[in-house]
Formats: structure tokens, sequence, C-alpha cells
């Protein structure tokens, strides 16, 4: 009996002993919330659910898998500050300063950072899906591996920033800045990039699929082996643009300007290209069957090959 009672105390204190204690500064959050102004401060773990810290003075603060779901951080000054791995659910960032953060894998699932600052942060396998990104700078920003599904982007600048392998499927980009981004190998089905200027970014291999780029432009930017089936690319400049190997099938690139692009190998079956601009663009390797060329016309070049059926 006795054996079986210590057995069990030594148990409960292995499980005491795994158990991760609370590590932020119980004076530091006091301070907090008394002062809304705690830098550099220890509120790693910290429950902060639902505070009010409309500008809080939270720079290089340690924040890691801290609870600021719902909170209301408006304005709040949170430059290099540490949130990996804190639940930022619904919180309120509206005009938050988040330049230089580290928000790596952190829940942000329909956090509002209307007009936020996070230039140059982390945002590496973070959760922000659904989240409102509506004017926020995230120039320079590290954006790699991370869920932004049904997250808006409108009139937001990304400009070099990192989104490779990124998931931004049904993501509404409308009028942002996205030259010189890096979307290689990205999840972009069924988003909105209606109007954005995509000008020499890298979306080589990335998973367009029914894709609204409408009027974008799209100079010099890089598609190769990209799945761009049903992607909508009227009055689309693809001049310059390296389309080689990429997957055009049933694409709209009706009075898409194309000129000079290096389309080699790309299949264009059943695609739209009346009225493009082809100006000095290989035509002799792609697969057209089917597709409508610039002058009205059907085309049978390519069918039979890659498993498309011929012509009757």
């Amino acid at each position: 009996m006795i054996s079986k009672l210590w057995g069990g105390a030594i148990a409960i204190l292995g499980l005491w002993a795994a158990a991760p204690a609370l590590a932020a500064n119980p004076a530091h959050v006091r301070q907090l919330l008394e002062t809304k102004e705690c830098r550099n401060c220890d509120l790693s773990e910290a429950n902060l659910s639902g505070v009010d810290l409309q500008r809080a003075k939270l720079t290089g603060a340690n924040l890691i898998d801290a609870n600021l779901s719902g909170a209301d951080l408006q304005y709040a000054d949170l430059s290099g500050a540490n949130l990996t791995l804190a639940n930022l659910e619904r919180a309120d960032l509206r005009y938050a300063v988040l330049e230089q953060a580290t928000l790596y894998r952190a829940k942000a699932s329909r956090a509002n950072l209307l007009s936020a600052n996070l230039r140059r942060a982390t945002l590496t396998q973070a959760n922000f899906s659904g989240a409102d990104l509506r004017q926020t700078v995230l120039t320079t920003a590290d954006l790699s591996g991370a869920n932004f599904q049904d997250a808006d982007f409108s009139r937001a600048t990304l400009i070099e920033t990192n989104l490779r392998q990124s998931n931004l499927s049904n993501a509404n980009f409308t009028n942002s800045r996205l030259n010189q981004a890096n979307f290689s190998m990205t999840n972009l089905s069924n988003s909105n990039l209606a109007n954005v200027n995509l000008s020499y970014a890298d979306l080589a291999r990335s998973v367009l699929l029914n894709t609204n780029l409408k009027r974008a432009n799209l100079g010099g930017a890089i598609f190769r082996d990209a799945q761009m089936t049903g992607a909508v690319l009227e009055q689309a400049n693809l001049r310059y643009a390296v389309l080689r190997n990429a997957n055009l099938r049933e694409a709209n690139l009706r009075n898409a300007d194309l000129s000079y692009g290096d389309l080699r190998d790309a299949n264009l079956f059943e695609a739209d290209l009346r009225n493009a601009n082809l100006t000095a663009v290989e035509l002799g390797t792609l697969i057209l069957c089917r597709a409508i060329l610039p002058d009205g016309s059907r085309s049978d070049q390519g069918c039979g090959r890659r498993g498309e059926l011929d012509l009757p």
C-alpha cells in the first residue's frame, strides 16, 4: 500500500516537474496593465486576452506564447517584440507598429491589422486566415509558409516581401503593390489580384487556379511551371514575363500584352487569346489546341500532345 502511495506521489511530482511554469514577470504584467508601457518586458505566456492595450508601448517585449486574443492593440508599438506562438486571434491591431517584430507560428486568424506597419517583420508559419490586412505595410517582411487563406490585402504594400510556400487561396490583393515579391510555390487559387503591380515578381511553380489577374502589371514576372488553369489575365501586362512550361489551360488572355515573353512549352489548351499582343513570342512549342487566337480563329496546334484530344 505504502509503495503504491509512494509511486503515485512520484508520478504527481513528475507531472508537476514536466508542466511548463508561467514565465511572465508579475511585476511587468502589473506595470503594463497600470501604465500601458512596458518596453523590453518579460510577458511570455501572459494572459492578456481582451485587455485594453490601446497605444501601449511594448517595443522589444517578450510576448512568446502570450494570449492576446481579442485584445485592443490599436496604435500599440510592438516594434521588435517577440510574439512567437502568441495568440492574436480576433485582436484589434489597427494602426499598430510591428516593425521587425517576430510572429513565428503566431495565431492571428481574423485579426484586424488595418494600416498596421509590419515592415521587415517575421510571420513564418503563422496563421492569419481571414485577417484584415488592408493598407498594411509588409515591405521586405517574411511571410513564408504562413496561412493567409481568405485574408484581405487590398491596397497593401508587399514590395520585396517573401511569401514563398504560403497559402493565399481566396485572398484579396486588389490594388496592392507586390512588385519583386517572392510568390514561388504559393497557393493563390481563387484569389483576387486585379490591378496589382507584380512586376518582376517570382511566381515560379505557384498555383493560380481561377485566379483573377485582370489588368495586373506582370511585366517581367516569372511564372515558370506555374499552374494557371482558368486564370483571368484579361488586359494584363505580361511583357517580358516568363511563362515557360506554365499550364494556362482555359485561361482568359483577351487583350493581354504578352510581347517579348517566354512561353516555350506552355499549355494554352482552350485559352482565349483574342486581341492579345504576341509580338516576338516564340509560338512553335506552345500547345494551342482549341485556343482562340488573336485574330479570332481556332488553333489545332499541339492537339494530341500531353493527352489533349484531337479535334473531331
